[in-house]
């Protein structure tokens, strides 16, 4: 029984071993191949018909795991996984501990099932929060490009549109308000007591800053000749702030590498050397 207990727990590490190293890779394909993989997509498998049915069964699971926000947020950074794959992943890995319990006769090894029952959900979250920290990140560049467009005596569509060349999901997301204005006939920025394609676009994106920055764009497009020294304004407040919550979240970086540190170094560590020393011990008993 500790033998296979011991099985157990290094499988553990293992599996959690290699899901932090898959987790600091990005697979997101290019455009072509993406467009590629989607003309030549497969039926779906078996893994995601069981995810399709579970859904199906249980229709408020994807509003409570809120899929739309985390795929939308993961659609500016390349392709993108659909529910039923996530659901279906969730349940093979949580059906997979359950077989391993029974089959070894050791409860623990149910606790595996759970970890991978809740590790696609996790997943998703982390990209979707991973994209969401670089649109963050990338506000006080693309503010200080727009207002030097502006600067320039370019008009702000047209700064907006040099803005979507620049590249990364927040440039993804200029395109996306570009073709969504195409497509309603709404013009980019409002007029009026009407929104433009812009603010309707961001809003459905649950990032503050990033709303205030199509706020603040939308409001200096309407001011017109004074549209450059707002952008000029709120470039330095934006880099202001950047700089601020760098700062912060460096302070907090020791606080809170401790618990992974004790979780992923320390106990590992401390097993690896306790073991052997015990082996003999637990024989005998």
């Amino acid at each position: 029984m500790p033998h296979t207990t011991l099985i157990i727990l290094t499988s553990i590490s293992a599996a959690l071993m290699v899901a932090m190293t898959a987790s600091r890779f990005s697979f997101s394909p290019s455009a072509a191949r993406s467009l590629a993989d989607y003309l030549d997509a497969a039926a779906p498998d078996a893994v995601e018909r069981m995810g399709a049915s579970a859904l199906a069964r249980l229709p408020g699971l994807a509003e409570r795991v809120s899929f739309d926000a985390q795929r939308r947020w993961l659609a500016l950074d390349g392709v993108v996984p659909s529910p039923a794959q996530t659901v279906g992943l969730s349940l093979a890995f949580a059906g997979l501990g359950m077989v391993l319990a029974v089959v070894t006769g050791a409860p623990i090894a149910g606790l595996l099932g759970i970890v991978g029952a809740v590790v696609p959900f996790a997943r998703l979250r982390s990209q979707a929060n991973r994209v969401k920290r670089r649109v963050q990140r990338s506000l006080p560049e693309l503010t200080a490009l727009l207002a030097a467009e502006m600067a320039a005596g370019n008009p702000p569509d047209k700064a907006l549109e040099r803005a979507a060349e620049w590249g990364g999901p927040l440039a993804v997301l200029v395109r996306k308000v570009a073709e969504d204005a195409r497509a309603t006939g709404r013009p980019i920025f409002g007029r009026g007591s009407k929104d433009g394609a812009l603010v309707r676009t961001v809003s459905a994106y649950d990032l503050p800053a990033l709303r205030a920055f199509a706020a603040q764009i939308d409001l200096a497009a309407r001011k017109g000749a004074a549209g450059p020294e707002l952008m000029e304004g709120l470039a330095k407040t934006l880099i202001i702030e950047f700089k601020d919550r760098a700062l912060r979240e460096a302070e907090a970086l020791d606080s809170r590498l401790a618990v992974p540190s004790v979780l992923f170094f320390f106990l590992p560590f401390l097993f690896l050397m306790l073991v052997p020393l015990m082996w003999p011990v637990l024989q005998v008993l």
